[in-house]
């Protein structure tokens, strides 16, 4: 008899499969009596069911691991990423300047070599972390003083040997390699130690066959790979060669925190001491899928070379693992204008979020090969920091969590909501996201009161009057302008810091006056502002533009300049880079 049934292709989930199946089957004459619900063939379309289930989504999977766009593994984001020459971020080892200063018991050697990888110990959270000198320091006398200067970087020195057996490409082991560490030698062979080092190369351009040069492509998830040439482009290896590779493998961000160092060893013999010039900076985690994704086909698309804005930027990250972002812009649009330059802000990783400068030098120089036509400038980002006040209303008969415990994933869901939507230049921060982030955190919570302010943060040399000038470049709330009542709060104030005046000192704020004046105050013990400067300044309440003379005696960390937006939705654009202080956040909850 003819099947007059159609079996559905359309249906991917396993009870669509089953009915589908079923629904083909009752075409079927010979099987018009059965019960196919209560009959053995019901198990029988389980099996079968459960396999096309299974079939289609490994296909699916296989499918967007194909594509660099589609693909969720690691590993396949990197493989594709080989194809367009891009090279994953490895972690980054942070730096430390250190001072060493060698004691020699009086004697005057002709100098003393402080060797490469010579480890300092620091600790950090109760873990160990070993910091190393890069490269062999010669010390000489200075008036009978012997004394360097120098960076160290955190990591652990790993060694890998491999003999050469007709192979081109060699897989290192650790997960934490800082690829900017890896040294290359080759060795001749087991009986004879005569070696040469090896040089990274980044393209193909300018080899020739005796070019002593090794390539670097990333491996799986976090790996890395060595590849050597073939005679043709690059040195070819021949058998019996012994491939040395010498890399730190290193804790990345986590080493930004180390301060205090203190030595591991005699160094010729004699005793040597460590100071801490500049606290640990420039370590950075690994490159997450996300971001292979996004910037392999924009540094494919930039050809190794600076032209665009987007060029720059991709260049900026491919190459400075260390940098988490960067802001870039033209020259034109500086102010004042730097025709024929390219600004670059980055922002880097850790918690000291300036960069160092022999970072910078190493930034313009390295972009200073990719392009014969522009001059980049290395700008520090302002940062404008957002303090968040909420008041949260929960239903206590629809959750088992307390208060305290609504108010711990409240704070997770505002650092995530920072890391989500305030991670990038020219990214705005919008209050209604917010508020909406916080009512989805627990099905529980009713409602929020939630408001914020900008917070704009200065250091100031104390006891030495200068000139502070900033903009918030928002509209402050300040409709109506008139002289602040005396209980009214400003729209504009500070924390508090001390202020010299006439040889007494103060606890003081500075604060607006209501209608556009800057000045300075203490409270007095009956709760009362006592104007101790009346006029240090003025602010535009419409553009957020700030401009006063400060003179503070004393402060802690910083001072920090407190603004109510006009609207409470804040926007940055150029240099500023927009962050959520996590100290700033006050939550709270009730019924």
């Amino acid at each position: 008899m003819a099947n007059t049934g159609f079996l559905s292709v359309s249906e991917t989930s396993f009870d669509g499969i089953k009915n589908n199946l079923k629904t083909f089957l009752k075409t079927k004459t010979e099987f018009q009596d059965y019960d196919f619900e209560g009959s053995n063939l019901s198990s029988l379309l389980d099996v079968l069911s459960y396999n096309t289930y299974m079939n289609a989504y490994y296909l699916n999977m296989l499918g967007s691991e194909m594509f660099l766009d589609s693909s969720q593994l690691k590993e396949s984001a990197v493989s594709h990423a080989k194809e367009l020459n891009y090279l994953p971020r490895s972690r980054t080892s942070s730096k430390a300047l250190v001072t060493f200063t060698i004691n020699t018991g009086g004697t005057l050697p002709a100098s003393i070599i402080i060797p490469e990888d010579y480890v300092i110990r620091t600790v950090v959270d109760n873990v160990s972390l070993d910091f190393t000198v890069p490269e062999d320091i010669i010390v000489t006398s200075a008036s009978g003083v012997y004394s360097v200067q120098t960076y160290v970087y955190e990591g652990k020195i790993v060694e890998e040997f491999f003999t050469v057996n007709g192979a081109t490409k060699y897989i290192l082991q650790s997960e934490n390699i800082d690829t900017n560490s890896i040294k290359v030698h080759v060795i001749n062979s087991s009986a004879d130690s005569t070696n040469s080092q090896y040089s990274y190369a980044e393209s193909l351009v300018g080899l020739t066959p005796q070019s002593e040069v090794y390539f670097l492509q990333g491996y799986r998830d976090n790996r890395y790979e060595i590849v050597f040439g073939d005679g043709v482009l690059g040195k070819a290896l021949t058998n019996g060669n012994i491939v040395k590779v010498k890399y730190r493998s290193t804790n990345g961000e986590f080493g930004n925190r180390a301060s205090n160092f203190s030595t591991t060893s005699k160094v010729d013999g004699y005793d040597i001491n460590v100071t801490t010039n500049l606290v640990a900076v420039d370590g950075s985690e690994r490159e997450d899928t996300e971001t292979i994704k996004f910037y392999s086909p924009r540094f494919y698309s930039a050809q190794n070379r600076g032209v665009t804005r987007d060029d720059f930027e991709a260049l900026v990250r491919q190459k400075f693992p260390q940098i988490r972002t960067v802001g870039v812009y033209g020259g034109e649009d500086a102010v004042p204008p730097l025709y024929g330059k390219v600004i670059i802000i980055p922002v880097p990783y850790g918690n000291i979020p300036i960069l160092s400068d022999q970072l910078k030098k190493e930034i313009v120089n390295y972009l200073s090969t990719k392009t014969i036509t522009t001059e980049a400038v290395i700008r520090d980002p302002e940062y404008l920091f957002i303090e968040i006040y909420s008041s949260v209303k929960f239903d206590p008969t629809v959750t088992t969590k307390t208060a305290t415990q609504l108010k711990t994933d409240i704070i997770q869901t505002i650092k995530s909501f920072d890391a989500n939507n305030l991670d990038e230049f020219g990214s705005d921060f919008r209050k209604s996201k917010l508020v909406a982030a916080i009512d989805d955190t627990d099905p529980s919570i009713l409602s929020n009161d939630t408001t914020v302010r900008a917070i704009y943060k200065i250091a100031p040399q104390r006891t030495v009057t200068q000139k502070i000038e900033f903009s918030y470049g928002n509209a402050l709330y300040r409709p109506l302008q008139y002289v602040y009542l005396e209980t009214e709060p400003e729209v504009f104030k500070s924390n508090v810091f001390t202020y010299d005046k006439n040889s007494t000192l103060y606890n003081a704020y500075i604060s607006d006056d209501g209608v556009g004046t800057i000045r300075i105050y203490y409270i007095n013990q009956g709760g009362q502002r006592i104007i101790l400067e009346p006029n240090i300044g003025t602010i535009d309440y419409t553009t957020g533009d700030v401009s006063f003379d400060l003179n503070p005696f004393n402060y802690s960390g910083s001072i920090d300049l407190y603004a109510k937006m006009n609207d409470q939705d804040i926007t940055v654009k150029e240099s500023k880079f927009l962050r959520i202080d996590y100290s700033k956040i006050t939550i709270n909850v009730g019924t």
